[in-house]
């Protein structure tokens, strides 16, 4: 599921608006699998209402309650049920590089950019919020309302509000120093869009997107990078995930599959035997005898 998907969802449940293509969302979680694996080429600023729920992003675990509030950039990740699950309603702002630059050149003036901290490569930028900051985004419920009608324009005055509030913040340098490198431009490294995602079943086109390039583009600074096509250096990174969580783990073979990015066992199984010469079985069974 992409945050394009919310567009197509029951209005009943997922009640939203959008705001010059971004994206605005208030729900009662209906998920219903243990895991989910979500895709979104929006950065995503999430308000936890009620409830907990866990997030991951390769090695990075993020567990979301109302104490618990960040922003995760356009990436893929796990969005997991913890074993004491009751629900969880949340209010979710899907929003693109380009709106975030424009709010930050905006208020750029006002806002304390002297010794940032260095732009950390985590997906997940936790930031904390005071009464002001809370009072702002839970004024931004009613506009949830079937009913409601309302002039875009002062329903985004109160969002880019929420912005700066947070932005203001002292304590949240680390999300003011990614905004300030959206809006100087700094283009994410093909490698670092690729090693943070490659365990997730995207196409190419999703990763293009990640990455902030067209297609063309994409293939082509990834072929000058990595000397191959994308596909082929997929297969080669999983087959590598794979093979190292089968010598150092007891994960099931399914479990290894889903985390190394494959589609199915199957389609694992065949790709695995097919560049090690051994099914993922009799892999696991050679090296636990050395």
């Amino acid at each position: 599921m992409t945050s394009r998907d919310l567009y197509h969802l029951d209005d009943d449940i997922f009640k939203k608006f959008s705001i010059k293509d971004n994206l605005f969302v208030h729900y009662n979680c209906p998920q219903r699998d243990k895991i989910l694996q979500l895709y979104s080429d929006h950065n995503q600023l999430l308000f936890t209402l009620s409830g907990k729920k866990i997030f991951r992003h390769g090695e990075d675990t993020f567990y979301a309650n109302p104490n618990a509030t960040f922003l995760l950039k356009r990436s893929a990740f796990l969005q997991e049920l913890p074993d004491d699950y009751t629900g969880f309603e949340v209010l979710v702002f899907y929003m693109s590089d380009a709106y975030l630059k424009s709010v930050f050149e905006e208020y750029r003036p006002f806002l304390p950019l002297h010794d940032l901290p260095e732009l950390s490569d985590r997906m997940f930028i936790q930031f904390e919020i005071n009464d002001h900051i809370y009072s702002t985004y839970q004024s931004l419920l009613p506009y949830f309302e079937p009913n409601a009608k309302i002039p875009e324009s002062i329903v985004e005055a109160r969002f880019k509000e929420l912005i700066f509030n947070i932005l203001s913040l002292p304590a949240n340098r680390q999300l003011l120093a990614y905004l300030n490198a959206i809006s100087d431009e700094v283009n994410i490294p093909i490698y670092e869009v690729m090693e943070n995602n490659y365990m997730y079943n995207l196409k190419i086109e999703d990763f293009a997107k990640l990455s902030q390039r067209s297609l063309a583009t994409f293939k082509r600074e990834f072929e000058q990078y990595y000397h191959t096509t994308p596909g082929k250096w997929l297969t080669k990174r999983r087959l590598k995930k794979a093979r190292l969580l089968l010598e150092t783990s007891s994960k099931s073979i399914g479990d290894v599959a889903f985390e190394s990015g494959f589609v199915n066992v199957s389609h694992f199984s065949r790709v695995f035997k097919d560049h090690f010469g051994v099914s993922p079985v009799q892999y696991r069974l050679h090296h636990s005898s050395e």
